[in-house]
């Protein structure tokens, strides 16, 4: 994999939460990944231009706890999109936890896939904190949700997409069905990034993290996998959430791995379609069956990032791999991109946590 120029991905560190205070440190940066974003596909501006207003409409009647950071970031943007965005997450990934080959605490390996364009020159790892602490989230200028993160000493955590229905072989058809089903969602719904926000921001342990997580009275607006690691060897999980329905696996003293497949058979839903370069020759499930056993497969020794990714595992979705342990502290994380022209992104950045206090850049 090339790696001609690889950045820094910068670390800022933030006395709050609040989405909005993170903008306020990277604007050029937030003002550029909007640019970038919207460089994806042609018909991506037509869909923020019809869904902004509704995306805001959404959270607003869910009383999303999030909306007032939204609208000071909708605002700042001067353009549609700020709510549009607050409202997806990716697209598909591969996650597994197992206890650290080093020998502490438990170890998170987690790659994360997004059809976006320019993520991965984009990423920041924002240090955050709530009223339970401090924790880091690696995440995008003006994305008021958690998709990784890691609170030392508390636990980590990563989102996978559940699945779902599945209409159209096209991405982007499907992403508006999403939308669409969305519109359905309970009054108290929330996206499964918001719920991963909260227990970060509250939860004091893994234990209280997954008890929250597997709350049914607090559906999700969105099928999703959450899989968390905490700070003893043995503490790992993944929490299976569409609607109100909840099912947990626990990780024990073995790998746990997932994919964007659901675990436990009785759910409903389809995995999802695999990257383009896939769709031919593989057929979801199968795709979403390779994944997961590539990514517990790492978890046999020491993990070089993507350099130790072979495919489907590494696919042209790739934005973002994370290595972390909450016992330890330790976060490394690697970014990719794509040329235009390539199959397979490269690694465009790089960061780590832990090893040195965190700087504000």
């Amino acid at each position: 994999m090339a790696t001609d120029r690889v950045a820094d991905i910068p670390l800022i560190a933030l006395d709050t939460s609040d989405s909005f205070a993170l903008v306020k440190h990277t604007w050029p940066m937030t003002h550029a990944l909007m640019a970038d974003v919207l460089k994806t596909h042609w018909a991506l501006p037509v869909a923020v231009t019809l869904g902004d207003g509704l995306s805001r409409r959404w959270l607003k009647r869910r009383n999303n706890p999030y909306l007032p950071e939204i609208e000071r970031i909708a605002s700042a943007l001067g353009r549609r999109g700020g709510y549009f965005f607050n409202i997806v997450y990716e697209w598909g990934c591969s996650t597994s936890v197992a206890p650290d080959p080093a020998g502490v605490g438990a170890r998170m390996l987690r790659v994360l896939d997004w059809e976006l364009r320019d993520m991965g020159h984009h990423t920041v790892i924002a240090q955050q904190r709530g009223p339970a602490g401090p924790y880091y989230n690696v995440t995008w200028p003006g994305y008021s949700g958690v998709v990784t993160g890691m609170a030392p000493g508390r636990f980590a955590a990563a989102i996978n997409q559940g699945p779902r229905h599945i209409a159209f072989r096209n991405f982007w058809l499907n992403e508006a069905a999403a939308r669409f089903a969305m519109l359905r969602a309970p009054r108290n719904a929330i996206p499964a990034t918001h719920l991963l926000r909260r227990a970060f921001e509250t939860a004091p342990d893994f234990s209280a993290a997954v008890t929250q997580l597997m709350d049914t009275n607090q559906p999700v607006a969105t099928p999703a996998l959450f899989v968390l690691s905490g700070v003893r060897p043995d503490e790992g999980a993944i929490v299976e959430a569409t609607g109100r329905e909840r099912r947990c696996a626990r990780m024990g003293a073995d790998v746990l791995g997932v994919a964007n497949a659901w675990l436990s058979k009785d759910l409903e839903g389809a995995a999802l379609p695999p990257a383009h370069e896939w769709q031919d020759k593989v057929t979801a499930d199968e795709d979403s069956a390779r994944r997961r056993a590539g990514i517990c497969a790492l978890q046999r020794g020491a993990f070089a990032g993507a350099a130790s990714l072979a495919p489907p595992v590494l696919n042209s979705r790739t934005v973002c791999v994370a290595e972390m342990n909450a016992a330890t502290g330790h976060m490394a994380v690697e970014t990719l991109d794509r040329n235009d022209g390539d199959v397979l992104p490269r690694v465009v950045a790089r960061g780590r946590v832990g090893d040195a206090k965190a700087e504000s850049r």
